[in-house]
């Protein structure tokens, strides 16, 4: 008995060793705390609300407020967010500005910080100059708002390896465990590659996550598709990759919210390199939504 208990002991240790060996197959952590959210823009309430609308009279006068909260992995600069009140006329309202910026800067969520930077924006009192003909009138106020952000993106340890066969260290022709920060863009999967004689890619698959629209910094939206730009963070040596999405380099279109981005060596590596090592990926872009409220203007009896 004591004979077969020490040979399953020896089996163990045996396949403990084993495991150890393919170090890039070990559980990574995440460097970050994930989700696909990143600006969050929500009404303060404009009135009472009865019958399940906001209601106010018509020599009363409502605010307008919104309130940012950064629910993502990036900070947002003073006055980065622009954000504009649309679906009323300025001529029909007195007490309010239709264009307003973030006065602070909206931090990252953090261990320090979980919930994130937040802010209340101001647009005014308003007040309805228009003499009503009927008992009521419905209005829908939408803001439209825009930020810069930036999904930032983790593969702990990519194989750096000329040799196929010796899969003693690392593994190049696999799915890698990817980690992205909590971002309305997000990077879904990742996959190591060799791309040619000591040379190896890594394919990143990119969704639009948040629910709205998307396009490279400084440049304007298209409704017909969304742009990113991207840069991979090597301080070591920058210019050793060329990354492509849709045949073009540092950006591209996502069509339908989605694309690849891949991630080739410029240089092939010496004969005899083993090791592993993070891969890491920023993606830049400008991003819009769009929220809305309803309220009822009630003529006085």
């Amino acid at each position: 008995m004591k004979k077969t208990i020490v040979i399953l002991l020896i089996f163990a240790m045996a396949a403990m060793v084993g495991c150890a060996g393919g170090s890039d197959k070990t559980n990574a952590v995440s460097p970050y705390k994930g989700g696909s959210q990143g600006l969050m823009v929500t009404f303060e309430p404009l009135g009472v609300v009865e019958n399940g609308i906001a209601t106010i009279f018509e020599d009363e006068t409502f605010p307008v407020e919104i309130t940012l909260k950064n629910n993502g992995e990036d900070d947002i600069a003073a006055s980065a967010v622009k954000i504009k009140l649309k679906g009323i006329s300025p001529n029909d309202y007195d007490g309010i500005a239709f264009e307003k910026t973030n006065s602070n800067v909206l931090d990252r969520i953090s261990d320090s910080n979980p919930q994130g930077g937040e802010e209340t924006v101001d647009f005014g009192d308003a007040k309805y100059k228009i003499p009503m003909s009927g008992s009521y009138y419905d209005v829908t106020v939408f803001v439209s708002y825009q930020y810069p952000y930036k999904t930032h993106v983790a593969v702990p340890k990519m194989c750096f390896s000329t040799d196929l066969k010796d899969k003693t260290v690392c593994t190049i022709e696999e799915v890698k465990p990817a980690f992205a920060s909590g971002a309305p863009v997000q990077v879904t999967a990742a996959r190591e590659t060799r791309a040619g004689s000591n040379l190896i890619a890594v394919e990143f698959d990119v969704s639009n996550v948040g629910g709205g629209e998307v396009t490279k910094p400084g440049v304007e939206f298209d409704t017909r598709y969304g742009q990113i730009a991207f840069s991979v963070d090597d301080t070591s040596n920058p210019s050793a990759w060329e990354c492509r999405l849709g045949g073009e380099e540092n950006g591209g279109r996502l069509i339908d919210g989605k694309g690849t981005i891949r991630c080739k060596q410029k240089t092939p590596m010496t004969e005899g390199t083993m090791y592993t090592k993070q891969f890491d990926l920023t993606v830049s872009y400008d991003y819009k939504g769009l929220i809305e409220q309803s309220i009822r203007i009630k003529k006085k009896d």
